[in-house]
């Protein structure tokens, strides 16, 4: 064990906000480095022109089927070993670290498998032909070979973040960041030794940066830092742990995906609009993923929080650490607010490569900035779902943001007041399921949370 992995002590009993931002700090540079993955190769790629930036966009849908399973079980291992520690179930923390690289070697090559098979079908569906079709497929068969290696890496850091260690990660993030930020434009440019590979390059950009990260972090992980040293000797399979990840983490994986299918209605319901509003949409969730980085460190580190009070029946504390959450994420997601509010020309300029997408992302960003402020709330509400091990209530909160709210406010909305009307659609999606995701959280705490433990 090492002196930065915060001790149990201070997560069952130190000041919460303190300790919430020392667990988040760490984790907001990981995530700002990981979002830099997709923003670098967007950026890059967008030299390659307007249908490159569509493609990149439309390409992402599917790559969020990988990071819904990816984040989605790693959750699942984070809480599940948050909560045996808080138990002081040593042995059952370390059996879930070892169910994680089963895991991600039987999720990782199922993926690949499926990737390479359905992939041209899944995006002639989605209205892609031609030159967006091609720069599509050349991207994702890349990233599909490199399935297995991504869920790995992602359930590793999970592991140390449910040890309550933020900085680990960290470290392996920012170093496969650092790697793809030198390998985008050496791969898709070609400069000096290395081949011109386009948007092909951009993938293997990706895919050769996980790599070294994830060879980092075995190397640390197996070799000298752990509460206990993980030996796969000991490795004897176990339903329950196996129900336990996937008590959360299916859920999760399963909201994730509908996220993922939900993206790709939204370039359904773009079609009409033309290419040119496909790729303001690309530029606009480029941005959100920027924008929401605060407020996913804060959420995971509600998660961790929650996870070790709950296994140690602290249920005051557990709400204290909820109310702490939204304060920070509220005034976070407020300052970003702000500023893509009153700078939208600047941010859409970055990417925009035509007046006409630079107006269409412009118009966007306005009319979405505000509800930044209200997904903040909602991220950390369903986050503390997920620290309580109640993955059913997390899936149930995400399908009515998805598709009683968003996707039937942009269905409608794009049908009587055109392009503008899916801003307004998304914008109205993420303030009403905020508020009604805080009302169904307090009202599981009250009639399912006391049930199962006590303070």
């Amino acid at each position: 064990m090492i002196k930065h992995r915060i001790s149990e002590q201070q997560l069952l009993e130190g000041p919460i906000t303190p300790v919430l931002i020392k667990l988040a700090i760490p984790l907001i540079i990981a995530f700002g480095f990981q979002t830099s993955y997709n923003f670098l190769d967007r950026f890059f790629v967008s030299k390659l022109g307007d249908v490159a930036t569509a493609a990149i966009g439309m390409a992402f849908t599917v790559q969020l089927f990988i990071i819904a399973i990816g984040a989605g079980v790693g959750v699942g291992i984070n809480s599940f070993i948050a909560r045996n520690l808080g138990a002081g179930n040593k042995a059952a923390a370390e059996q879930t670290a070892l169910h994680a690289f089963v895991l991600a070697l039987g999720l990782g090559v199922s993926i690949s498998l499926g990737g390479w098979l359905l992939q041209e079908f899944l995006f002639r569906a989605m209205g892609a032909e031609g030159q967006l079709l091609q720069y599509i497929l050349d991207y994702l068969t890349i990233i599909f070979a490199f399935t297995p290696i991504v869920l790995l890496g992602m359930f590793t850091n999970n592991i140390f973040r449910g040890w309550g260690d933020t900085i680990y990660p960290m470290v392996f993030m920012v170093t496969g960041m650092g790697l793809n930020i030198v390998l985008d434009p050496l791969l898709i440019f070609g400069l000096g030794p290395f081949p011109a590979l386009g948007i092909r390059g951009a993938a293997w950009a990706t895919g050769i940066s996980r790599s070294i990260a994830l060879g980092l972090a075995l190397l640390v992980m197996l070799g000298k830092h752990q509460p206990t040293r993980l030996s796969f000797k000991r490795l004897r399979f176990s339903t329950k742990i196996t129900k336990g990840i996937f008590q959360v983490g299916l859920p999760s994986s399963l909201s994730q995906l509908l996220s993922s299918i939900t993206m790709g209605l939204l370039f359904f319901f773009l079609k009409p609009f033309g290419e040119a509003a496909k790729a303001a949409y690309t530029i606009v969730f480029t941005y959100d993923m920027v924008a929401f980085l605060p407020v996913l460190g804060i959420a995971q580190s509600v998660t961790i929080l929650t996870g070790h009070n709950f296994g140690a029946h602290k249920l005051k504390r557990v709400k204290a650490v909820l109310r702490s959450g939204i304060q920070t994420a509220v005034l976070l997601m407020g300052i970003v607010a702000a500023l893509v509010f009153t700078f939208p020309v600047t941010f859409a300029g970055v990417f925009a490569r035509s007046r006409t997408v630079l107006e269409i992302t412009v118009q966007a960003l306005r009319i979405l900035s505000p509800g930044y402020i209200f997904y903040g709330f909602y991220l950390i509400s369903t986050a503390s779902f997920q620290g309580l091990g109640m993955g059913r209530q997390y899936l149930i909160a995400n399908i009515a943001r998805l598709y009683a709210f968003q996707v039937p406010l942009v269905f409608l909305l794009s049908l009587s007041i055109g392009l503008t009307g899916v801003w307004l659609g998304l914008l109205l999606g993420n303030a009403l399921s905020a508020i009604a995701t805080l009302w169904w959280y307090f009202y599981n705490f009250r009639t399912k949370i006391r049930l199962r433990s006590r303070d």
